[in-house]
């Protein structure tokens, strides 16, 4: 099994994915409404190109997610909840951010729905309340290597505050 912190690489973005950022941060300052969540994992399809976006909600006994957005294909799921138990979504959970470059269903035979679903690039990261407790996460799936990762886990960091406040502002 690999599994590599990409945070600790050394990225700079290009004059594209400058923008792109810009883009980001622009949406993260426009007003909210119910399809805010939407909006943004389809930003993230859009220009990350992975498969599966999932945006997520961590249950108040901290074992469960339960999908506030699933995206695949750029197509919004059916949502749903699903232990934390056996899969990767938990070790992003132990680690704040996990990225399995290939083989991600092997490492994880407990979790059937990665199999299920072709998935075999994994990146996931934690998203934090304003106390910094954890409340849910956001992962990209694919069936084939992320592309670019690094500039993946970038966009979703500056994303994160955004999906953050969304989640914070649902539990109201």
């Amino acid at each position: 099994m690999e599994y590599r912190q990409i945070h600790y690489w050394q990225y700079v973005p290009g004059q594209e994915e400058e923008e792109v950022l810009e883009a980001a941060l622009v949406m993260c300052e426009k007003g909210r409404h119910h399809e805010t969540l939407s909006e943004i994992a389809a930003f993230i399809t859009k220009h990350t190109g992975a498969k599966h976006v999932l945006i997520g909600r961590l249950s108040d006994d901290m074992q469960n997610v339960h999908t506030l957005v699933m995206m695949e294909d750029g197509k919004l799921q059916d949502n749903f909840t699903y232990s934390l138990k056996g899969t990767p979504c938990e070790e992003t959970m132990c680690q704040r951010f996990c990225y399995y470059p290939f083989d991600v269903a092997a490492s994880f035979p407990e979790d059937e729905d990665l199999d299920k679903m072709g998935v075999t690039s994994y990146l996931g990261s934690m998203l934090l309340s304003e106390e910094n407790d954890p409340i849910g996460l956001i992962v990209l799936m694919d069936d084939k290597q992320i592309a670019n990762a690094a500039f993946a886990e970038h966009l979703i960091m500056v994303l994160s505050p955004a999906i953050e406040e969304e989640i914070k502002l649902m539990k109201l």
